[in-house]
């Protein structure tokens, strides 16, 4: 499903972003981990620009979650019935059809929570070197992948100490895969310290700037809505089950509630505790299963629904149909129920406003760079408000012939300004004022227009700047922008 539409609208911006990042890869970044770039340089080097190859791995890692959560569900003791519960479940939840269609850390981040949590099960059990060994590896991996991997793994390692699984937490199979993630993350942790730990900048402004925070009520609500309020009965009995009963992953049902606790009191954003559920679905999944096959139509009718309400949610989770036509859907059936940034919304979601615009933006760019004279293109430099504009200049300009951009945002304050001289300034998204801070002259010489994308990054005028009152290397710091 998520291989079929891969190349529908087209690139996300964190998409684009990671590109650009693995293009100068790091043991780390400003604001994420560097697992994703090599992800996406691998894509890069096997498939060239292809959007198929891009998010090949992404469908991937969706499919092996679903595999997981069903051995998961066979492990603790359910038949087939169960098991194809519990993948139905997680297949059709609207935040893994969404995540399982683009190249970002989310796509993977389920597969190595599960992992994780199935290793350590498979670990107990045995106490197996090796085991240990692919356990340490799986965590270190999540955690190159994305810094919520500490969350996750701390509020584990707190539920295991609280269940009889405490025997495991001294045994040296324990302390080896410790090592092993600890071994794995490291180079990254040192990155972030020698940078003076940017990552805790990018969390706090967008904490402060960006992101919505909402309450308990709110959070939990939210929750159901991402996994699918038709199969919010499996994911809550499971962690019922977990809670109450004597399963060898009743330590997980604790660690759930422990990190929604946490992502509440730190005001995280709702999709941060997304991850955990393949194993509640499993739970849960075994939990029903031996209640519904006693009615012999609810083993159809059950699972049929779920189908149905997931297809029917599907085309507002990833670009299951065509633009036209979801704008049509849309008007039918809209659940933007779930915000989770303070941008105002648009003609079409943030999720799928992200992937659009990017051809008219740099085409638009492209126009006022070719009404440039010889020489000030030799000079011109492209300034862009945000990562996402930047990382579509670089990626779509060399066929216009346009310039390497440069940004404050981000990982592309760091690139710097590339030895641009800051004579000829061709800005996008940035106020006029706050230009002729830098520049004498400040002139309007055109404007991006999408009717698809969010409203605050749409009708941006883009700014020739000329006369530089200060040398570009000077005022550069005063770019940076952390968020």
């Amino acid at each position: 499903m998520h291989f079929a539409r891969a190349g529908a609208y087209g690139y996300q911006r964190d998409e684009l972003y990671f590109i650009s990042c693995a293009r100068h890869l790091a043991w780390g970044y400003v604001d994420q981990p560097p697992l994703i770039a090599l992800i996406a340089k691998a894509a890069l080097w096997l498939f060239g620009d292809s959007l198929y190859g891009l998010r090949l791995l992404p469908a991937i890692a969706a499919t092996a979650t679903v595999l997981v959560t069903g051995r998961l569900a066979r492990r603790l003791g359910g038949g087939v019935f169960a098991q194809v519960l519990a993948m139905l479940g997680i297949a059709l939840a609207p935040f893994y059809l969404a995540v399982g269609n683009l190249l970002t850390m989310n796509a993977f981040e389920p597969l190595l929570w599960t992992g994780a949590a199935y290793l350590f099960v498979k670990a107990d059990e045995s106490d197996s070197m090796p085991l240990w060994l692919a356990l340490g590896a799986t965590s270190g991996l999540g955690l190159v992948n994305k810094y919520t991997m500490f969350f996750f793994l701390g509020a584990c390692v707190v539920a295991i100490a609280v269940t009889p699984a405490r025997r495991s937490l001294v045994r040296p199979g324990f302390a080896l895969a410790v090592a092993v993630a600890l071994a794995i993350v490291a180079p990254t942790l040192g990155w972030q310290a020698q940078h003076g730990w940017p990552q805790l900048d990018v969390l706090r402004a967008a904490a402060a700037h960006k992101n919505v925070v909402v309450g308990p009520l709110t959070f939990y609500l939210q929750q159901i809505l991402m996994m699918n309020p038709l199969a919010a009965p499996i994911w809550i009995a499971g962690l019922a089950s977990l809670l109450l009963g004597r399963s060898q992953l009743r330590w997980y049902g604790f660690a759930y509630v422990l990190l929604s606790i946490v992502y509440l009191v730190l005001g995280a954003k709702v999709y941060y505790l997304a991850p955990i559920y393949p194993v509640l679905f499993a739970a849960g999944a075994t939990a029903l299963a031996e209640r519904l096959e006693r009615v012999r139509w609810a083993t159809v009718a059950y699972p049929a629904l779920l189908v149905i309400g997931g297809l029917a949610i599907a085309p507002e989770a990833y670009p299951l149909l065509p633009l036209p036509e979801f704008l049509r859907y849309e008007s039918v059936l809209d659940v933007r129920g779930i915000k989770m940034e303070k941008h105002p919304e648009g003609v079409v979601p943030q999720n799928f406003a992200d992937m659009l615009g990017w051809n008219t933006l740099v085409t638009t760019v492209a126009g006022a760079y070719d009404r440039l004279t010889p020489a000030e293109q030799r000079e011109a430099v492209i300034l862009t408000h945000d990562y996402g504009q930047a990382s579509a200049i670089d990626f779509f300009g060399p066929k216009y012939g346009l310039p390497p951009a440069i940004s404050g945002h981000n990982n592309y304050y760091l690139y710097g300004t590339g030895g641009a001289s800051g004579k000829v300034v061709l800005a996008i998204g940035y106020d006029r004022s706050l230009l002729r801070t830098e520049f004498r002259n400040v002139e309007q010489v055109a404007i991006y227009r999408d009717r698809y994308v969010l409203p605050d990054f749409n009708n941006l005028p883009i700014y020739k700047c000329t006369a530089p009152i200060e040398p570009l290397a000077t005022w550069w710091p005063a770019a940076k922008r952390y968020i």
